[in-house]
């Protein structure tokens, strides 16, 4: 359980998010008591989902999306391969692959223990989401489609 510093540094981090993201003219929905927000954004090819945790008890912030398509279950080995391959190749966060249901969700967090992190580091975390996930989002829908072999999906995904 949060104790009351924690609690008013994730106030205080949430309310500089919202403020962030109105400065930047985006629409979503935020849940204060949970502090929590979800918006979209629309890709190159396809839309992506976000959703923002200010989570006081681990002093996190957490930046979830969740890819909009499931991959089937004759395609699940491959696509092992492509998210390993991206997720080598990225410097911050990583999509998280569900083998047992084919869903891919790529998951970024930042620290706010004993510390504010501002709208910089906070618009970081919302841009740098979306152009990873815009950046590889097609290309795991390709590749979870096409007939690829693992070494062409490894190669295709850099």
């Amino acid at each position: 359980m949060a104790d009351t510093k924690q609690l008013k540094q994730a106030q205080a981090v949430f309310h500089s998010l919202c403020k962030f993201l109105d400065s930047d003219d985006w629409h979503y929905e935020k849940d204060e008591e949970e502090m929590m927000i979800k918006c979209r954004a629309q890709g190159e090819d396809l839309p992506i989902a976000i959703r923002i945790q200010v989570d006081a008890d681990r002093a996190l912030v957490s930046l979830y999306s969740e890819l909009p398509f499931t991959i089937a279950e004759d395609r699940r080995r491959e696509m092992a391969v492509a998210v390993a391959q991206a997720n080598n190749c990225m410097v911050d966060g990583c999509f998280d692959y569900d083998y047992s249901n084919g869903s891919i969700i790529f998951r970024i967090t930042t620290s706010i223990r004993d510390s504010l992190i501002g709208e910089t580091a906070l618009k970081y975390l919302v841009y740098c989401a979306c152009g990873t996930v815009d950046h590889y989002n097609d290309k795991f829908l390709m590749a979870a489609k096409s007939e690829m072999t693992c070494d062409e999906i490894a190669k295709f995904i850099v």
